[in-house]
């Protein structure tokens, strides 16, 4: 049976509109689409299956390009969320409020923010002892680059004094040369990842349908999903779960699966798992992703010039690969034909990929790339993008949550060519929008709200980003939808028009009413909706 949509006030992808349209409706895909008049409309509504949304604001459905979906599913559902902690205090008393989520006889939680803490530091093991002495904890920094856990944590894991610090990782240390419970990224983390059981099938089950139901209330409906970083997730377990979720008809989101590669040796396994994604109209493989560098939060972003903290240190941050290994990695994933995504945040990891990708195509076996994050350009680097028709990636909510940490950890100088967005647009460079959950809330409106106005979460620095790079309210609607389409390379989501799938979000609220203030925004309720 046919279904009708009607809107009034609406984004198509494109551009925005405002008259009386109706989306005809069949088998799940918008097969008609026309403007219609009054009468009209007044007939078509005696129809049992025809809904108005004359009063709403309507856009496609919007698509987080990139997300750890799988990852902030299991955290949703089985960890504890800290980014509400603004201090030691407040940070042991969400330890004793949570005691009761050991989960297979571990403590996990994520998203605490030293950068948002009145100590400006992580609490160590010693800090975290005080309420679990017996039980493992780990909880990873926001960035999920970083993590802390207590001294439990690193007994079972053998990481002791003498221990050394993993090749592109780091083991944060007090002045005698003890761990002091802070790890840096993937390799590091992991030390303590690999004692944590893993959750099984089902646990990966329930989590995803749990994250679903809260990604379309959200106003989501397709995600970008990333997989882990590191030992945090089971590529096999979280292929299996999707593939039988999607089976059973159980997928309520559009996922469009990704594989992060670590290693020359992980590429072998990567691709033969690939090989394995059920695909359907709910399930796509989306290619293949790879970690150049870590976090300018972690100081570990891989920067041509010197950090501003710790002041006259010698850190420009460091790569997560052997550059050789990486260019022989990317060569071979490039012959799948499947697109790759390269983590990028540091100027010297951009141009360094850039430079393997330029290297890959002169072979001929050249994919299709984007550059993820993809901070700091400069007019040469975006020249370069445009040349090798490579897009980017970006979570513009960064400048909310974490551009006063940037900034403070690169200076006001280096800090003022980040997130250039709208010079890439300008240039014809397809960008991309989503959110790094659960880095950053998944809830789009951080995004939207920072595309366009460009804010700090204090306020502190906020000059350093706005200015020149603000989106316009139809530049930013079109990086959740029909530039981030794009991205995932997937043809039948991010617009409105015929034989693209019926993916709606439905907003209570034009946000082109709703000012430069982050309540009205937040106030706002997206909702997406899939009419079958």
């Amino acid at each position: 049976m046919e279904k009708y949509i009607i809107a009034r006030n609406y984004f198509d992808g494109y551009s925005t509109h405002n008259s009386d349209h109706v989306f005809v409706i069949n088998d799940g895909m918008i097969s008609e689409n026309y403007d219609i008049n009054g009468d009209k409309v007044k007939e078509l509504l005696k129809k049992d299956n025809a809904v108005d949304y004359r009063d709403k604001f309507v856009t496609p459905g919007l698509i987080d390009s990139h997300n750890h979906f799988t990852l902030t599913s299991l955290k949703l559902k089985y960890q504890v969320n800290f980014s509400s902690v603004r201090s030691f205090s407040q940070f042991l008393e969400m330890l004793e409020n949570n005691r009761d989520k050991v989960i297979h006889r571990w403590f996990q939680g994520y998203a605490i923010n030293e950068y948002d803490m009145e100590e400006k530091q992580l609490p160590d093991r010693l800090v975290i002892d005080t309420v679990f002495p017996d039980t493992p904890v780990f909880i990873t920094q926001m960035t999920e680059h970083y993590g802390i856990c207590n001294s439990k944590a690193l007994e079972l894991a053998g990481v002791s004094k003498e221990t050394e610090s993993p090749p592109n990782g780091k083991i944060g240390r007090y002045e005698n040369g003890e761990p002091n419970g802070i790890l840096y990224e993937a390799n590091a983390m992991d030390l303590v990842k690999k004692m944590i059981p893993e959750y099984d099938i089902n646990d990966y089950m329930e989590a995803i349908k749990f994250g679903a139901g809260k990604y379309k209330e959200a106003g989501i409906s397709t995600v970008k999903d990333m997989g882990g970083t590191g030992k945090d997730v089971n590529e096999d377990t979280r292929v299996a779960a999707l593939n039988r979720l999607s089976d059973e008809g159980c997928l309520e989101l559009r996922v469009a699966l990704v594989l992060p590669v670590y290693s020359l040796e992980d590429v072998k396994r990567k691709i033969e798992l690939w090989k394995k994604v059920h695909e359907s109209s709910r399930l796509k493989f989306s290619g293949f992703k790879m970690f150049m560098d870590g976090s300018i939060l972690s100081r570990t972003a891989w920067m041509r010039n010197n950090y501003a903290k710790p002041e006259n240190t010698d850190n420009k941050g460091i790569p997560l690969w052997d550059i050789e290994n990486f260019r022989k990695a990317l060569g071979l994933l490039s012959q799948t034909g499947q697109h790759i995504s390269i983590h990028t945040i540091g100027d010297r990891a951009i141009v360094t990929a850039l430079d393997a990708i330029e290297e890959v195509k002169k072979y001929g076996k050249s994919s299709t790339y984007s550059l993820v994050h993809c901070y700091k350009l400069d007019k040469d680097i975006i020249k370069r993008i445009k040349t090798l028709n490579v897009g980017v990636e970006t979570q513009l909510a960064f400048i909310y949550f974490i551009g006063d940490g940037l900034t403070e950890n690169i200076g006001k100088e280096q800090s003022r060519c980040l997130f250039p967005v709208k010079t890439l647009m300008m240039n014809s460079i397809p960008v991309s929008n989503g959110s790094d959950s659960p880095v950053t809330p998944f809830n789009p409106v951080y995004g939207l709200y920072s595309s366009i106005f460009r804010k700090t979460y204090t306020g502190n620095h906020s000059e350093i980003y706005s200015g020149r790079e603000e989106l316009t309210l139809e530049e930013t609607l079109k990086t959740y939808t029909s530039q981030s389409s794009l991205t995932v390379e997937w043809d039948n989501i991010g617009v409105l028009g015929n034989n693209h799938f019926s993916d709606f979000s439905i907003w209570d609220k034009n946000p082109s009413d709703l000012g430069n203030k982050l309540n009205p925004w937040l106030n706002m309720k997206i909702n997406a909706i899939s009419v079958h």
